[in-house]
């Protein structure tokens, strides 16, 4: 059984990519967008195992594909970073362009920018410690786009104010 910090990476790791969607989808309407991730990625855990729905018992047909991904908790932390950070993208923007001296929010990359959006909603308005954050948000940058994005993400965390208040 995974360890709740494993599984709660992988819910940032799913929230990102959510984000992702938004950001490059912007009048999509967030319920869409969390319904279609859902089934692409059981879609795309069924491929890589060679296995068909006919290959389910009768209780997995009756959830819909992220019952059958994630547990309850774990969809519920997923879906809640995701509303939250989309909720509060306009603060969350202001505080991003704020902390990243002479860069606009255009000019970052949509991972990067999808990170840090993420990154700054858990920290402050979700209350998860601003070291556990930043370690998260950096692994993040690194494994979706590069590693000089790990290290761009942290240079514009560091400079935010909350963390060093906690």
């Amino acid at each position: 059984m995974d360890a709740p910090a494993t599984k709660r990476r992988r819910g940032r790791e799913w929230a990102l990519q959510m984000l992702v969607q938004a950001d490059l989808n912007p009048f999509a309407d967030v319920d869409v967008i969390l319904a279609h991730f859902w089934e692409q990625q059981w879609s795309c855990k069924q491929e890589a195992r060679g296995k068909e729905d006919n290959d389910m018992d009768d209780l997995a047909r009756t959830l819909d594909p992220g019952e059958r991904l994630a547990t309850h908790e774990l969809r519920d932390f997923t879906e809640t970073l995701v509303r939250g950070t989309l909720a509060a993208r306009p603060a969350i923007d202001a505080e991003i362009s704020r902390l990243c001296d002479n860069w606009s929010l255009d000019r970052l990359g949509v991972i990067e920018r999808c990170v840090l959006r993420l990154a700054l909603y858990e920290m402050d308005g979700f209350g998860t410690p601003a070291p556990v954050v930043i370690n998260e948000a950096v692994e993040l940058a690194k494994r979706f786009a590069n590693a000089e994005s790990g290290a761009f993400v942290n240079g514009v965390l560091d400079k935010h104010p909350h963390k060093r208040a906690r």
